[in-house]
């Protein structure tokens, strides 16, 4: 299994990905399946302040009875064409995965979100998505692991991660029911979409081999924050 880590220069300093020095050039780091793609964007005038930032994550369980066509089909699809090195290509992606997310309705079995909100280009806001991030990639990298192997195309459950650094953003409701689900995804996207609002994005999901099956003790096992939906 390839591991998503990779490297990269940070704008807060210190990166754990990687080598970083404090300059005002955000970071997009996307980690798709298994594969880590980063690119760069100019800065615009991007100055330290303590006006409010955003460290997002939302996370949602699928059961993907016809994998083509399903959830874990459309994110590969998203992943094959993504333009990365744009910022406009960037949004494009997590609102695309949104977009699929939501499409993918009738197979959802569990979600949660969680929102950090603090001082934007310091810190403690860059430690909050640090912190998600390392979270999230943990968990990715365990239940890789624990998957089985069957024949290709075979049903299964599956987790979708985003995890956002946003310059301006409200907080993530958390979420009990899909009416909460459905209100996160379009928010997210409409916060992606203000222009030179995000600053870095992550996309995990589970399994990402067509061989590899998750069953649901599986899937509640390795991801027990979950709320059934």
């Amino acid at each position: 299994m390839f591991s998503p880590f990779g490297f990269g220069f940070s704008p807060f300093g210190f990166s754990p990905f990687g080598f970083g020095f404090g300059l005002p050039l955000p970071l997009v780091l996307l980690a798709v399946g298994g594969l880590a793609l980063t690119s760069f964007r100019s800065s615009r005038g991007i100055e330290a302040s303590d006006q409010p930032g955003a460290a997002l994550c939302l996370q949602v369980a699928c059961y993907c009875d016809d994998r083509q066509n399903s959830l874990f089909g459309k994110l590969n699809k998203i992943a094959s064409s993504a333009d990365t090195d744009s910022e406009l290509g960037l949004q494009s992606l997590v609102s695309d995965t949104c977009l699929a997310i939501l499409r993918s309705s009738k197979d959802w079995l569990a979600a949660r979100t969680e929102s950090e909100i603090a001082g934007l280009l310091k810190n403690d806001v860059d430690a909050a998505y640090n912190r998600l991030v390392v979270t999230e990639r943990s968990k990715w990298e365990v239940e890789q692991k624990a998957l089985k192997r069957t024949a290709p195309g075979q049903p299964t459950y599956m987790v979708a991660t985003l995890v956002v650094l946003l310059r301006s953003a409200q907080p993530l409701k958390p979420i009990s029911q899909n009416g909460d689900l459905r209100d996160a995804l379009q928010n997210l996207a409409a916060a992606v979409s203000v222009d030179d609002n995000l600053l870095a994005a992550e996309v995990l999901w589970t399994p990402e081999d067509t061989n590899d099956v998750m069953d649901r003790d599986e899937l509640f096992l390795n991801f027990p924050e979950l709320v059934s939906v």
